[in-house]
């Protein structure tokens, strides 16, 4: 409680996974620690975790890896965020299984800042034996097509992906093969990521969510294959954005099957404040022309106030406190 933060219970429960007879190795480790940047937050994280990591040596076990994650640009925060999520790749044998691990990573990522950001996003990649999941998914990429550029981007920006068991990854691929995505695209992988990250259940619980609105098989698939991260999203999620464009905005629920990347913006952040604005606009008829929704709600945001509030500010001095949520509309 004292050394580590924790709390009585966390220290309880560590503590029958402890037996010492002196504090010197835990001490050790926890002034380790604290010299390479580990605040009492990230060493409670810790030790919460894995409390036997109190019974390491620090400059045999740690100490060589750290100065190999050094050698790569890992270092300070960084590098303390990454352990603090999962300190057991300290524990594991730097030239057995760091080191290859880290090479095959990047050959397929191409340099260091690129591994080091797939390690933010999953720690695991670095833990796990490539050659049981992560390389026989990337063959199965490979087989049909893929890619090594989009091969690269999935491992990139979604690891996890290809962290599924390879008999799962494949007929995942194959269901979207199915669907008629198309290998050489983007999607294709983007169509993997969305799959692989939820149970079968979960996947048609979300479907059902656009049947009940009428979409049919076909529209929900063409909306699958235009913006894949759509299905992604929580079925509450899908739910309010359909009722907001059918029920407050009158549109039919096929023009959210034609433009499903409208699904994965913000409802509070992006899409009310701006239609706040377009009406506004068009009942003192200041957009006179038959404008696209879809445009007027994928410009960036300073495009969008210099177009639609700043530009019409002297006739309408409320616009940006309409925009801002501070009116009712």
């Amino acid at each position: 409680m004292n050394s580590c933060g924790l709390s009585e219970d966390r220290a309880i429960s560590a503590s029958k996974e402890l037996h010492f007879e002196t504090s010197s190795r835990p001490d050790s480790v926890l002034t380790f620690l604290e010299n390479n940047g580990f605040t009492k937050p990230y060493i409670s994280k810790i030790i919460t975790n894995r409390p036997r990591v109190l019974l390491s040596d620090p400059y045999k076990t740690f100490k060589p890896k750290v100065e190999f994650f050094n050698s790569i640009g890992l270092s300070g925060l960084d590098l303390t965020k990454i352990l603090s999520k999962n300190i057991n790749i300290l524990l594991r044998s730097l030239e057995n299984h760091i080191i290859p691990t880290y090479a095959f990573l990047k050959s397929i990522l191409h340099t260091d800042q690129n591994v080091i950001s797939t390690l933010n996003r999953s720690t695991w990649v670095l833990l796990e034996d490539p050659g049981k999941r992560i390389v026989p998914n990337i063959g199965v990429l490979r087989d049909q097509g893929v890619p090594e550029s989009n091969i690269s981007l999935l491992l990139n920006t979604q690891p996890r992906a290809l962290l599924v068991t390879a008999d799962r990854f494949k007929k995942i691929v194959e269901e979207i093969k199915g669907m008629d995505f198309d290998p050489l695209q983007t999607a294709f992988v983007s169509a993997v990521h969305t799959l692989t990250s939820m149970s079968k259940s979960s996947w048609e619980a979300k479907l059902n969510v656009f049947r009940k609105w009428g979409l049919s098989e076909d529209q929900i698939r063409t909306a699958f294959r235009k913006q894949p991260k759509a299905l992604t999203l929580s079925e509450k999620k899908i739910m309010a954005i359909m009722d907001f464009f059918v029920n407050q905005m009158g549109y039919n629920p096929s023009f959210l099957a034609e433009h499903p990347h409208l699904i994965t913006y913000s409802l509070e952040k992006r899409i009310i404040p701006r239609c706040r604005v377009l009406r506004i606009l068009v009942s003192k008829g200041l957009i006179k022309k038959k404008f696209h929704l879809t445009s007027v709600l994928t410009i960036g945001e300073k495009s969008f106030l210099e177009r639609y509030v700043i530009k019409n500010e002297k006739e309408v001095p409320e616009l940006l406190k309409a925009f801002e949520g501070q009116l009712d509309i």
